[in-house]
């Protein structure tokens, strides 16, 4: 913010010429230069749009950064699930084969002893 210079001693003295007495001049003097110096923090609109642009970038960045993790982790449930459905498939198939070489045991062994008995 541009701020011009401002003297509480040519305005106190700018006071006592239109007739204010000295104490009175200088109380005033020191309030409105209090009064500026509190005021030279303050931002300016146009500060204020371009610290809302610039946010307005961050943030509109930081949305696409969202949606591309956003799609990697939907690319990753995507896998996993089709890793589940192959690892089940295996299970069921390895199970499956379990299931027919104990079966082919239990066959032959029933064969066999009762071949034993005849």
């Amino acid at each position: 913010m541009n701020m011009t210079s401002f003297s509480t001693l040519q305005y106190s003295k700018e006071l006592q010429a239109v007739g204010f007495s000295q104490s009175q001049a200088e109380v005033i003097a020191e309030g409105v230069g209090m009064n500026l110096n509190a005021t030279h923090d303050f931002a300016t609109k146009k500060e204020l749009y371009e610290v809302r642009d610039h946010l307005d970038e961050k943030f509109n960045l930081l949305d696409e950064k969202f949606k591309h993790l956003d799609s990697k982790v939907s690319h990753l449930e995507e896998k996993i699930y089709c890793m589940a459905d192959v690892l089940t498939s295996k299970l069921f198939n390895r199970l499956g084969g379990l299931m027919v070489a104990c079966m082919s045991v239990g066959i032959s062994a029933v064969a066999f002893f009762t071949r034993g008995i005849a």
